[in-house]
């Protein structure tokens, strides 16, 4: 009897440690995050896409009632149909047949490989439709579906069709017929009807370019227009009951800048009509009604919205490129920096001033000029007028301070026409409410939260510094702060809901006393509010909040009923997250995470009660060395007590000594119970994959004091390190430092203060202030120049003002006294931090014979975006972190580099043992 019992404890001593295998690179690429998840409209059903980072989606069909899942592999884009009967996704092929069909140069064939597919829940039918190119739904109709697939004329039929034009079909979800249109090019569902139209191009003989519409209810398409035209700019109201659409004599390939008409059609009507070919007189001398904005009804169908624009310069057809002086003229008066204006220049190209056709009255209306160019409408479409603004004044000084720009602002009525100025010169970003009575913003010069009342034009002040501090009060940047944000509108645009740092507070618009809706500052609790019905404009009681401790940092949820007083659900070492509401029952779906916890799908009918998870997303995690995180407190060197994080690997021992590496950015302690999916990231160490391997990882927050923000960080990063050395489980003699960006600066100027590291890796790091603030941000086109003045780099003012704050900040200027490894980190097209600021240091670091790598991935931005370039900067990293700090092999890449022949073919990986 004494064997077995000796086996199976040597068995289950076996799967322990078979148990304990640390996070590899290859792994991360497996690992599955939740995409897409959803409610069915009734509850009954949830829907999920389970995602690799190197692989193919797999949807995931969980009914509540049976707890139990269907499982639909390679279902993209998966989503129910409004009264949540029927699943809809498209089934793509595998990544290894795309890779395939890449290698052989068949990507047109690979085209057709895509299929439709229609699930019926009830049932547990599916119907596939194959060669599908375009899916579309009614956002808010249950009754059809629309799709265009390859056309099914004969070969000798489709010789003379546009290459783009597809067959379109439209089917109804419960019945097996379907409407066919071959020569498609467009199609439009109705938001809430079901209701498609569709733009056809002609085809020789066979048929004329046209308008078509459908109700398959009526069972037969029905010509709007048709002609020999160019057909563009299709569009259909909410209700389907209104369609719009553009035409002109010519197409963009026989002329640049056509002008179009615009044709309108309401229901009752036999066809559309031509709006636009009588009295002309409204359009500004010289202008033209534009294709690049898709015309556009307000929720009544009331308002037609569309644009217009000047003609622009063009190159005359009988000249040539080459014979033209290509050059920018860059003057000090510009508003706009001309890169922004390059960066911009695509969209100026397309852009249009916003007119109005007023469909009862057949009126129409010039909204937008050159004066105020912008507009804003609310967002669903609803109310009598239009705000008019624009920056263009207040531009130029962004360049230093960064914005937000002033603004000069009118509203317009669309039934009269008539203009009234809002305000001038008012910074901001200015939001409308759901019903169109007000406007609000918030002036982070002010510090306060603004109303305009549009029926009584008048302007108020909602907030004070009296009555709360409505903005950003750890704000620690040489420049306005931000506000901590809105909630939304209550019903009928009665009250703006918005936040403080902890606090809820109601304010009338038409003046009333403001009115604080939680209790949380009084023991530092952050309340905010979890929005259930993204269909429901408005915010309604009772409320679910979600809300975080900052004693702990433990997070919950609760309810918070009108007038009344907050109700706590549950709260704990967690981050609860993603509610949502089923919209036709009272079942809720959200997630609850932790370090160790993935977020996991929990539904329940009383969000007061227990739920029930239903995903299991990566039940791998059981079989890795996982670790645990702390919150770690110290003082620094100016007396303060600070927060950091401490990941721990499994099986802490605090006899032992281990190897450390130190990660930061900012502020990153109130992320303690956010779970960190061991994914291969774009730019920072992955704390599992690290923690799995053996290492401590040490996240110190840090606080900045104006024009010093090296010493800050030293300060804050550098005591936090000597208390951890002080507790006796790190090796002093392997510590490393990581950080990208801004962190990436940050561990920069360490590298030139302290020889405590033995390695250290700087992505994208800026290294010599005095270069970088005259640079631009080639990502915007913006000047940097606001970065180092006002923002994040924090110095507070100009070179002129501060030289050498510029100059000690810089860590180019002292890399003489780097006595540590660096490896960089910094890609060619870098929109963000300029890569020769990458370029500077290493130069500087081989002419002073310091042992340096740079890694550039060609062609990618500020971090590596690509899957097999993450995955390789992520096992470079790790590389050399293991062999600094861990005795690991050398890679062979850290000996002899990759030389440009070897490019793209070997990589070097391969470690060499003596």
């Amino acid at each position: 009897m004494r064997l077995p019992l000796i086996l199976a404890l040597l068995s289950l001593l076996c799967t322990c440690v078979r148990a304990q295998k640390p996070i590899t690179v290859e792994d991360m690429q497996a690992w599955k995050q939740i995409r897409g998840e959803a409610l069915s409209a009734d509850g009954a059903h949830v829907l999920y896409t389970l995602t690799p980072d190197l692989g193919d989606p797999e949807a995931v069909l969980y009914n509540v009632r049976e707890q139990g899942e269907r499982r639909f592999p390679r279902l993209h884009d998966a989503r129910f149909s409004y009264d949540g009967r029927y699943l809809v996704g498209t089934l793509k092929p595998s990544r290894d047949t795309v890779l395939h069909y890449k290698r052989r140069e068949e990507g047109d064939a690979l085209k057709k490989l895509d299929t439709l597919l229609v699930y019926d829940l009830e049932r547990g039918e599916a119907r596939r439709y194959p060669e599908v190119y375009e899916v579309k739904l009614s956002e808010r109709s249950s009754d059809v579906f629309a799709y265009t697939t390859g056309s099914t004329l004969a070969d000798s039929l489709r010789k003379d069709l546009d290459k783009d034009a597809r067959r379109l079909v439209v089917r109804r979800f419960a019945r097996p017929d379907s409407f066919y249109l071959e020569g498609v090019m467009d199609f439009r569902i109705a938001r809430d009807a079901p209701i498609v139209v569709a733009r056809r191009t002609a085809k020789d003989s066979t048929w004329s370019a046209g308008i078509f519409r459908i109700n398959p209810s009526e069972l037969e398409w029905q010509t709007l227009s048709e002609g020999p035209a160019y057909f563009s700019g299709l569009n259909v109201s909410y209700d389907g009951k209104h369609v719009a659409f553009l035409s002109s004599e010519k197409d963009k390939e026989e002329m640049k800048q056509p002008p179009f008409h615009l044709h309108y059609w309401s229901e009752g009507s036999d066809s559309a009509y031509m709006v636009t070919g009588r009295d002309r007189s409204w359009l500004p001398q010289g202008y033209r009604i534009s294709d690049d904005r898709r015309p556009e009804f307000s929720a009544d169908g009331k308002y037609l919205f569309f644009g217009t624009t000047p003609r622009r310069p063009e190159l005359d057809s009988n000249g040539l490129a080459s014979e033209v002086a290509d050059v920018e003229v860059w003057t000090t008066e510009d508003p706009l920096l001309y890169t922004r204006q390059n960066n911009n220049l695509e969209q100026d190209r397309k852009f249009t001033y916003l007119a109005v056709y007023r469909t009862g009255e057949d009126q129409f209306q010039q909204l937008a000029t050159p004066e105020l160019p912008e507009t804003s409408r609310p967002e669903d479409g609803r109310g009598n007028h239009v705000l008019l603004y624009t920056e263009t004044p207040y531009s130029r000084e962004t360049m230093w301070t960064g914005g937000p720009a002033g603004r000069d602002a009118s509203v317009v009525d669309l039934r009269t026409g008539k203009r009234t100025p809002v305000v001038e010169g008012e910074p901001g970003f200015f939001e409308w409410s759901p019903e169109g009575k007000y406007i609000s913003w918030y002036n982070p010069v002010d510090t306060a939260y603004r109303v305009y009342d549009v029926a009584n034009n008048q302007v108020r002040d909602l907030t004070s510094n009296k009555l709360g501090t409505f903005y950003d009060e750890l704000n620690d940047r040489p420049m306005d702060p931000y506000p901590y944000g809105t909630a939304g509108w209550t019903e009928n645009d009665g009250a703006l809901i918005v936040y403080d740092r902890y606090d809820l507070w109601r304010l009338d618009p038409r003046g009333g006393a403001p009115e604080r809706l939680t209790r949380g500052r009084e023991d530092s609790t952050a309340y905010r509010y979890a929005d259930l019905d993204p269909e429901e404009a408005a915010v309604r009681f009772p409320l679910v909040l979600t809300f975080q401790r900052d004693r702990d940092y433990y997070g919950g949820f609760a309810r918070l009923p009108q007038g009344g007083t907050v109700e706590e659900l549950a709260v704990g070492p967690y981050v609860y997250d993603d509610f949502r509401k089923a919209r036709l029952a009272d079942r809720y779906l959200y997630t609850r995470e932790s370090y160790t916890d993935f977020p996991n799908l929990r539904i329940t009918e009383d969000l007061g009660a227990e739920a029930t998870v239903v995903s299991d997303a990566n039940p791998q995690q059981s079989q890795f060395n996982w670790g645990t995180v702390e919150q770690y407190n110290w003082i620094d060197h100016e007396g303060r007590e600070l927060k950091g994080l401490l990941v721990k690997p499994a099986g802490f021992d605090p006899n032992k000594r281990y190897p450390l590496i130190v990660n930061f950015y900012e502020r990153s302690s109130e992320g303690l119970y956010r779970h960190r999916t061991p994914v291969p990231g774009r730019s920072s160490i992955n704390y599992p994959h690290y923690a799995s391997r053996g290492y401590v990882i040490f996240n110190p927050d840090v606080i900045y004091r104006e024009g010093y923000p090296g010493e800050s960080a030293y300060n804050c990063v550098m005591s936090g390190v000597s208390s951890l050395l002080m507790d006796g489980f790190i090796d002093k003699e392997n510590i490393g430092l990581q950080g990208h960006s801004w962190g990436g600066y940050q561990a920069a100027y360490l590298a030139t203060k302290t020889d405590l590291f033995a390695a250290i890796e700087a992505g994208a790091p800026v290294v010599n202030m005095y270069s970088a603030y005259g640079g631009i941000r080639w990502g915007s086109g913006r000047s940097r120049q606001f970065q180092y003045e006002r923002t994040q780099s924090r110095i507070g003012g100009t070179i002129w003002e501060y030289p050498l704050r510029y100059l000690e900040n810089s860590p180019l200027f002292f890399t003489d006294k780097i006595n540590t490894p660096i490896l960089i980190l910094h890609n060619d097209e870098d929109g963000a931090v300029p890569w020769y600021q990458g370029i500077e240091w290493f130069t500087a670091l081989r002419r002073l014979g310091k042992p340096a790598w740079f890694l550039n991935y060609r062609g990618e931005p500020h971090w590596p975006v690509k899957v097999p370039n993450r995955a390789d900067f992520q096992t470079r990293m790790s590389q050399f972190f293991d062999y600094y700090l861990q005795d690991a092999p050398m890679p062979k890449w850290m000996k002899v580099g990759v030389s440009p022949l070897e490019r793209g073919i070997e990589q070097n990986l391969e470690l060499m043992r003596e």
